[in-house]
């Protein structure tokens, strides 16, 4: 797990907060048993741990300084939000959106992200450790500063993307789809490059 430097300082619960329309400087390790929306505000200094947010419907709201531990987030959308400074750890994302979102400092250690949709959206700062892209959109994006150890990119696709420096050759990139502009400069490993090879024209014989 990823250490933070955040601290957090009051425990409460998902109602609490509603209640003084307040997301700020908070740990929630409590369930919702009712679907609640949660809409126009900031997380901000939120610590969340073992929820799952099939309950927590949140539209419009940016992360700025907060931990997701053994969370459940899939299909949640976050587009045109802000991403600031955010660690997802053994957590599951399938399907969550990020579309034309702002990302700066993110970390993701030992989770799911399987059919997420990064279009569009500018990354800056980037870690993933240990966990599974696949079958995931990055088209129209500009990444900086992209680190990333035993990821699973399989089945993803990379259109309109620079992947120029970017160190790929410890993670899986199977059967992903690239066009010519993208792959220009990515690092990849010998076995990779077998099956990218033919993406430039050039045949083995």
């Amino acid at each position: 797990m990823i250490k933070s430097k955040i601290k957090y300082v009051e425990k409460s619960t998902f109602k609490e907060c509603l209640e003084e329309n307040s997301f700020n400087n908070v740990e929630i390790s409590d369930n919702s048993d009712n679907e609640i929306l949660i809409e126009d505000i900031e997380f901000n200094e939120c610590k969340f741990i073992n929820i799952d947010f099939s309950n927590v419907k949140l539209n419009r709201v940016d992360l700025i300084d907060c931990i997701f531990i053994n969370c459940d987030l899939s299909n949640i959308v976050f587009d045109f939000r802000t991403i600031l400074r955010v660690e997802f750890n053994d957590s599951k994302l399938i399907g969550t959106s990020f579309i034309n979102s702002s990302i700066r400092d993110l970390n993701v250690n030992n989770s799911i992200f399987r059919y997420a949709n990064f279009s569009g959206s500018k990354i800056d700062k980037l870690r993933i450790l240990n966990s599974s892209f696949n079958d995931t959109r990055f088209v129209d994006n500009e990444l900086k500063k992209i680190e990333l150890d035993n990821v699973d990119f399989s089945g993803s696709e990379f259109s309109n993307t620079s992947l120029n420096n970017i160190d790929f050759s410890k993670s899986n990139i199977s059967n992903i789809a690239i066009d010519n502009n993208s792959i220009r400069g990515m690092i990849i490993n010998e076995f990779d490059s077998k099956h990218l090879i033919h993406m430039l024209g050039v045949k083995i014989k």
